[in-house]
């Protein structure tokens, strides 16, 4: 091999070896895992009710079913949510897997500042719903049914059933089992949105390491730099 191809071998080296240098790995590992909370959110909720053994509700920003008395049934209205919350979350970790392995470009930071909230912002809405969805129904089972219900995010709870709706079974009281919880999808998509923070929190240093740095030549008359050591 002559001079000239091994030093166009070991430019091609170097040059591979400043670009997996400038390469942003807490972000690329949230973008990835961006893309594992979506697919697995499929499958598993990111929060769970069940009533008994009569009925579950599955919940989560990407997949939400209903089941009971064996009647499996979904809400339209949820249905394009969890669609919508698909398109989103699925953008956001594309866009942060293309910040991370060019985070020096000129759009960089604004592919950043878009992706980066996404998550915390479905992430948000969630929790806000599934708390609002607890006080409604607790609401109107009191109001309309006369049933004394607290419906547990976290935790158990009994329904006492009123003897009015019995009828010749009013001297029995039934009481059902109410179980919610958050699931461990849920877990791991707060350590994907929190790695989406870290990495914007971090981005002017991970932009000024990635940069290659220059120092003047006091000896070049003509005030060109030359790559710092």
């Amino acid at each position: 091999m002559d001079l000239k191809n091994l030093t166009k071998l070991k430019a091609n080296k170097g040059e591979k070896t400043m670009q997996l240098k400038n390469v942003n790995w807490i972000g690329l590992t949230s973008g990835i895992l961006l893309i594992v909370v979506i697919v697995l959110s499929f499958y598993n909720p990111w929060w769970q009710l069940k009533i008994g053994d009569y009925g579950y509700a599955n919940v989560s920003p990407l997949n939400t079913d209903f089941s009971f008395l064996g009647i499996t049934f979904s809400i339209p209205l949820l249905t394009t949510l969890n669609i919508s919350c698909l398109f989103l979350l699925s953008i956001s970790a594309v866009l942060m897997i293309t910040y991370s392995v060019n985070p020096t470009k000129e759009y960089s930071k604004q592919l950043l500042c878009w992706s980066y909230k996404k998550p915390l912002g479905v992430l948000i809405t969630f929790i806000v719903g599934i708390v609002a969805l607890s006080q409604l129904v607790s609401f109107f089972a009191n109001q309309f049914a006369q049933i004394e219900l607290t419906l547990p995010i976290i935790g158990t709870s009994v329904i006492q059933v009123p003897s009015e709706l019995l009828g010749e079974l009013s001297g029995i009281q039934i009481g059902l089992t109410v179980s919610g919880a958050f699931q461990w999808t849920f877990y791991l998509a707060i350590a994907a949105t929190a790695l989406c923070i870290v990495t914007r929190i971090r981005y002017d240093k991970a932009v000024i390491v990635a940069k290659p740095q220059t120092l003047t030549n006091p000896k070049n008359n003509l005030g060109t730099t030359t790559p710092a050591t």
